[in-house]
């Protein structure tokens, strides 16, 4: 069997590459190409497009880029054709894979779709499309069953793969002996995963953390970029933080640990902080027109996954008005000792809600592709 991976940016390689890792187990002989990254190549799929050449975010840069994106479209289509595979497994990153996935069925190739398009938060009509064109539909989240077969696209949801790596990280940190914490508290910052996210959101995040006393900065550098891209950020700043790269989890679980807490751009990193029982604060901030655009779209009221999933403002959110006295006056009831804990109650809900279809995330995704469920 042989298969072509498409993810977009660092968290689909992430999530993807586990799901290779599994399909290796059951099937070595199974052949694996992929537009994807680092993870998915480390884990023996043949890497022919990179993300970090193609994570463009937003209205206003998706113009910009568009003669771009439409080479890489068109790129991405001949390398299928080209290697003619028996599936394709798309990964999230519904704005180059949706199309990918009507040229893939057009050809008479089976389409896997692993982390749905937010179709429930954006735009219903997306899913008579994907009806169209998905063969096999797998989704993270419980309520999406619901949503998405209540519009006819059969779906099977496959448990949280977010929930199963902070698991599985818990577990190996237990089993871990003579770890010995600066026990310093520690504000752990996660500004996104693209370059235009981190310049716009990591200054003022470290403006704020920097105005408390005695504290340790660590940011999360996302794999996709480089230690000289932010360290010109904090030059440019005149910011005191540490950058540190491939250790997300130990920034949360050391902040958790030292009772700091975070600042996080919207995304999965916000579910990420949470399942680490870490107090956050959220924000997040695009192009004028982007926004706009975007509000008259969104039916949801919140933007962080935290909230979405329990229904309602369990942690603030602070979208476009994220200037560095709206956040630290967010960080000030954030440190609050009722705040805390009702925090920390909605995080315990969070975790009970997620783990009820277990930690086998990419084995069951693995089986489905290869067709053994």
């Amino acid at each position: 069997m042989k298969l072509f991976f498409v993810a977009g940016e660092a968290s689909g390689d992430q999530h993807g590459s586990r799901v290779i890792a599994e399909i290796k187990k059951i099937n070595p002989n199974t052949e694996i190409v992929a537009w994807g990254g680092d993870l998915m190549q480390n884990e023996g799929a043949k890497l022919l497009s990179h993300y970090k050449h193609r994570a463009y975010m937003g209205l206003m840069e998706v113009v910009k880029n568009i003669r771009t994106i439409k080479g890489f479209m068109k790129q991405a289509k001949a390398d299928i054709l080209r290697e003619k595979p028996d599936a394709v497994v798309l990964v999230d990153n519904p704005g180059f894979n949706l199309p990918l996935a009507q040229f893939a069925k057009k050809n008479g190739i089976e389409v896997h779709w692993y982390i749905a398009p937010k179709a429930w938060a954006w735009n219903k009509n997306r899913v008579k499309k994907m009806k169209t064109c998905i063969d096999h539909l797998y989704v993270i989240f419980p309520f999406e069953v619901s949503f998405f077969e209540g519009l006819g696209m059969p779906c099977t949801y496959v448990g949280n793969p977010t929930y199963e790596s902070v698991v599985a990280f818990n577990s190996a940190k237990t089993n871990q002996e003579g770890q010995i914490l600066d026990q310093t508290k520690t504000i752990a910052i996660l500004a996104g995963s693209r370059k235009n996210e981190v310049m716009t959101l990591l200054p003022n995040f470290i403006k704020v953390a920097n105005k408390l006393n005695n504290v340790k900065v660590l940011v999360a550098g996302a794999p996709g970029l480089d230690i000289g891209f932010y360290n010109q950020i904090l030059q440019q700043n005149d910011l005191n933080a540490t950058v540190v790269f491939n250790q997300t989890f130990e920034i949360l679980q050391e902040a958790k640990q030292t009772g700091g807490f975070a600042l996080v751009a919207s995304g999965t990193a916000t579910l990420e902080t949470a399942l680490f029982k870490l107090p956050q604060v959220v924000a997040y901030r695009v192009n004028k027109l982007t926004y706009f655009v975007g509000k008259q779209l969104l039916k949801i009221p919140y933007i962080s996954l935290v909230n979405i999933l329990l229904q309602r403002s369990l942690i603030e959110e602070h979208l476009q008005k994220m200037d560095v006295e709206t956040l630290w006056g967010a960080v000030q009831r954030l440190q609050q000792e009722d705040t805390n804990k009702s925090i920390l109650a909605g995080y315990d809900e969070l975790w009970a809600q997620l783990s009820a279809k277990g930690t086998n995330v990419s084995e069951n995704v693995a089986r489905l592709v290869l067709g053994l469920n």
